[in-house]
């Protein structure tokens, strides 16, 4: 009977520790979160900086959606050239059954006309395939910069919250003695060092997208313009 209880008493212990853990992580994660219908209470004339804080986290949230448009056209692009590509490979592909056809009458005068327009296109397909390698280093720097809009957000919306928070404590409401000015600071400064981590990316996919650029337009140069050698950058 004894050891009964006592290893009832052991595992209603166990589970109130657990509880309180859960508890105390349940706290921790809404720490840095301003609930926004406490901010009801707040006079208007304390809540200017909570009011420029809403418009700059309205901006990110609006770079945020025209970043994705930007990376839907770029995937848009990227699709017109692969079809380019395609098409210039069959290009190839008819100018080297139209070689074999010169050769087979064993006229050296169709044979060369044969083999010059295969060389253009030999030259025009490496070309539509270095365009399609810039497409897609070009969507991806704008997926790397639709990150780097991400983590602008996420900076902004805990600069709101603690631009809340402020509020709250400076109105007087008690609520905000529960929360911890540190966990508002350190979730601004996480936010910080992920925009510094995605500028990173983007710099270095822009310099890869660069390259890819100089490529396609060295073998573009290279082109006769019967295939394909004088089209624009886009």
């Amino acid at each position: 009977m004894i050891q009964n209880r006592m290893k009832r008493h052991w595992v209603a212990g166990l589970a109130m520790g657990a509880s309180m853990v859960f508890l105390a992580g349940c706290g921790s994660s809404k720490a840095a979160r301003v609930d926004d219908k406490m901010m009801a209470r707040v006079p208007e004339d304390q809540l200017g900086e909570v009011r420029e804080a809403q418009q700059a986290r309205t901006k990110a949230a609006d770079n945020v959606t025209r970043a994705e448009v930007a990376v839907r056209d770029a995937e848009r692009a990227a699709d017109v050239s692969r079809r380019n590509g395609d098409a210039a490979r069959s290009r190839m592909e008819a100018e080297q059954a139209a070689v074999k056809a010169a050769e087979a009458t064993g006229q050296s005068g169709p044979i060369a006309q044969a083999q010059t327009r295969l060389q253009g296109a030999a030259a025009g397909r490496a070309a539509a395939e270095a365009e399609v390698a810039w497409h897609l280093r070009k969507t991806d720097t704008l997926k790397a910069e639709k990150g780097l809009r991400d983590a602008e957000l996420k900076v902004a919306d805990a600069e709101l919250n603690q631009a809340q928070y402020k509020a709250l404590e400076r109105s007087g409401d008690v609520r905000a003695k529960d929360m911890s000015e540190s966990e508002f600071l350190s979730a601004i400064a996480d936010a910080k060092r992920e925009v510094e981590d995605s500028r990173r990316r983007v710099d270095e996919q822009r310099r890869t997208e660069q390259d890819a650029r100089a490529q396609w337009e060295r073998l573009r140069s290279q082109t006769p313009q019967a295939f394909g050698g004088s089209g624009s950058a886009r």
